[in-house]
């Protein structure tokens, strides 16, 4: 019985023995696989995590590209400069308790270790007023040393905190959403992670940021004594954006203005200043937003390794122009330092710089034509020779707003590409109000491709070209000039010259007209007579074969691709439509480049090269196969509007009955059109206290074209410029004398 009791208590002794044993087998196997797991599976998450916490990155700068114009002269350009770093830390103003704690430990050393951390706050607290002045008092130095408001500074703080809190809050979700979907694999009971076990500090909260940016040599050595006595305070080579001709001046040679001009302003060269030459092209800076942080993370999604042009808090990018349409091209990749915490052992990449950007524009040539544009020359206000049958488009004296192209016909490059009035990049950041809410002047519109207007009569060769090539009409056939083009329907389709002076071209001509005729006096009726026979389909074709309806993509930002044929009502084209799109009215608009554009594929006889503005854009070209007798005679219907006594860009009509030639510039031959197009007048809408609504005009008239083609003296034409002036009336007189004045201009920058 003892024997048997004996063996019993045995036998129960082992199997809870088994038990145990099997239990703590079961511990060291899920252990052991858990530690497989970390050692094979994580092991290059961890070593990559232990390896990070051995070293540290800092990063260098770069320097963006320059932009040049078709000379190689710099446009724009990074110069050396300096940025204020200042500590997270002291950004977020966390720094001032920090600080504080650490006073209040040194000071109480012992008492500090003894207490629980709830209470040291009480230790903290006389301490922490006297950091806070202090990290006032530095922030106040800053701004005066750096010649920056102090409201500037602050909102620069609040920016670069949203900024990497952002970023820090995408980070720290990502990682919260990876560490649940690990945890949690494969397992039946679900283990809660929280944000607070995932949020470890970002680099770029443990690192300095640019407070202020692109100080001189000068501030920068006051700078460098607030550094002295601040830690969190540092400077930082970098580099600022730099315009060096966004302000230029020109001598620009009277002798050729219209003689009541020079009776004004005497014969002698005059120079003006002129600003924010080519800003509509060359664009500016802004500051970084969150959109560009996403388009250019720190690490590229597709091949998961570090972009080195990738944008960080402080960075600025392109805003518009050339420079943002050419960001990635012109924005460099930084360099790096990686510096191991344990051998000081340091692996160093350098910057690599952003490429150079080369337009077609000369900028020497874009700042004379500016000037001829500005008020100061006296060619682009109302004068008194702009007097009409309907009296001045506006009083003496008011400026006149303008955009003229200048293009090279053999290569299709853009020359020159002005819009007035323009801006400069300082009233961009203290006045923008003045540039983006004038409704008369619209400073921020490039009037060169971005306005839409009506072409009126300098359409009038192309659709002479466009009729001769579809074979609905013949050059040797004339056209009688009427009073208007339907007998029995007087009060439409009116000949204009019967309209002012009560007579006829048949009249004047003493037969019907031929096409360079009807070129030369800017006869309506001919041209409506052939917009009747291209009908709507084929005269909007046709517009569109030249351009009109598809953006040019010149890489600058907003274009106004034109219209052509497209009522804003959405109602389908009548055969009334097409004939007044024979004379560029209707349903009809373009830009002063689709203008330049036009009249450079006639003079290739219908070759179009698409215009550009950056020289390594490849050319393209497109044959439009117009009847080669066809463009003969309009290029001579165009020679015969400036040079016989009827042409209407031949002259211009002085108060009194003096005539004096638009165009006096000697050893070159020139061929162009004028026109006047209806434009619809600018009105304000007010509305009262008392909630009654009234409509002001503020701007109303037709505006002015003249367009041409100009060459050496013999030679054929190598350049067509165009010239719109708004609301100024009459082409002739206005925008003749411009046009004249942008030809010696190209004769001083050598072109001709």
């Amino acid at each position: 019985m003892g024997s048997d009791q004996s063996r019993f208590i045995r036998s129960m002794f082992v199997r809870r023995l088994l038990l145990i044993g099997g239990a703590v087998a079961v511990g060291l196997v899920a252990l052991g696989v858990q530690a497989a797991r970390l050692s094979i599976d994580q092991h290059a998450d961890h070593l990559a995590e232990a390896e990070r916490r051995l070293r540290t990155e800092r990063w260098t700068p770069t320097t963006r590209g320059a932009i040049l114009d078709r000379r190689g002269r710099i446009l724009a350009q990074d110069v050396p400069a300096f940025d204020v770093m200042v500590e997270y830390d002291a950004i977020t103003g966390d720094w001032a308790y920090t600080e504080a704690a650490r006073r209040a430990r040194v000071n109480h050393t012992e008492l500090w270790t003894s207490i629980e951390p709830h209470r040291r706050d009480a230790l903290i607290q006389p301490y922490l007023s006297e950091t806070e002045r202090e990290l006032d008092a530095m922030w106040d130095a800053i701004a005066q040393s750096s010649r920056v408001p102090r409201e500037d500074i602050d909102a620069r703080r609040r920016s670069i905190e949203a900024t990497v809190e952002r970023m820090a809050n995408a980070v720290w979700n990502h990682r919260l959403r990876e560490r649940r979907a690990a945890l949690n694999r494969d397992r039946q009971r679900t283990i809660e992670v929280t944000l607070q076990d995932v949020a470890q500090p970002l680099r770029e909260q443990q690192m300095p940021h640019a407070v202020v940016s692109g100080i001189d040599e000068r501030i920068a050595f006051e700078v460098r004594r607030i550094a002295d006595q601040h830690p969190m305070v540092s400077l930082h080579s970098s580099a600022s954006r730099a315009y060096p001709r966004e302000r230029m001046t020109v001598v620009i040679d009277r002798s050729g203005f219209p003689p009541l001009l020079r009776d004004q302003l005497g014969d002698a060269s005059e120079s003006i200043t002129v600003d924010g030459v080519a800003t509509h092209i060359i664009g500016w800076m802004r500051s970084l937003q969150r959109e560009d942080v996403l388009a250019r993370p720190r690490i590229n999604p597709e091949t998961g390794t570090i972009d080195r042009g990738h944008y960080r808090p402080g960075d600025l990018v392109g805003s518009v122009g050339v420079e943002s349409a050419s960001e990635f091209q012109l924005r460099g990749d930084r360099g790096y330092i990686i510096t191991q915490r344990d051998t000081r052992e340091q692996q160093v990449t350098e910057p690599i710089p952003g490429q150079d950007v080369e337009l077609t524009i000369d900028i020497e040539l874009q700042a004379r034509i500016q000037a001829l544009l500005s008020p100061e020359s006296g060619l682009a206000v109302v004068q008194p020779w702009h007097e009409t049958r309907q009296g001045l488009p506006a009083p003496l004296g008011t400026p006149f707003n303008t955009s003229a192209v200048v293009l090279d016909i053999p290569t299709g490059e853009i020359l020159s590409m002005v819009s007035m009035p323009s801006f400069n990049r300082a009233q961009l950041q203290d006045d923008p109000r003045s540039i983006f809410e004038d409704p008369v002047n619209s400073p921020w519109v490039n009037r060169a491709i971005s306005r839409p207007y009506m072409p009126g009569s300098i359409v009038k060769p192309v659709i002479l070209a466009a009729a001769v090539t579809e074979g609905l009409h013949r050059l040797d056939e004339p056209i009688v000039s009427g009073p208007y083009l339907f007998p029995d329907r007087p009060n439409q389709f009116r000949s204009w010259i019967y309209k002012q002076y009560g007579t006829t071209f048949n009249d004047m001509f003493g037969r019907p007209l031929y096409a360079d005729d009807a070129l030369c006096v800017s006869c309506n009726i001919y041209f409506y007579t052939l917009g009747m026979k291209l009908g709507p389909q084929r005269i909007s074709e046709w517009y569109r074969r030249f351009g009109v309806g598809t953006p040019y993509d010149l890489g600058i930002g907003h274009e106004y691709p034109g219209n052509a044929g497209v009522k804003h009502s959405g109602e389908r084209l009548y055969l009334g439509d097409a004939i007044l799109m024979g004379i560029g009215q209707g349903p009809i608009a373009i830009t002063p480049l689709h203008a330049a554009d036009f009249y450079a594929t006639l003079a290739r006889g219908g070759q179009r090269i698409i215009p550009r503005l950056f020289r390594h854009a490849p050319p393209h070209a497109t044959d439009l196969r117009l009847d080669p007798e066809s463009v003969d005679v309009a290029i001579k219907g165009l020679e015969r509007a400036v040079k016989d006594e009827w042409g209407t860009g031949r002259h211009i009509t002085y108060p009194g009955g003096r005539r004096v030639l638009i165009f006096n510039v000697p050893g070159v031959d020139v061929v162009g059109k004028t026109g006047t197009a209806t434009a619809s007048p600018i009105v304000a809408t007010e509305t009262d206290d008392a909630g009654n609504t009234t409509t002001r005009v503020l701007r109303s008239g037709d505006h002015a074209w003249f367009v041409l083609l100009v060459g050496r003296e013999g030679q054929a034409p190598r350049y067509a410029i165009s010239v719109v002036v708004e609301f100024a009336g009459s082409g002739g007189r206005v925008a003749g004398p411009i046009a004249n004045e942008i030809i010696r201009a190209l004769v001083t920058e050598g072109y001709l």
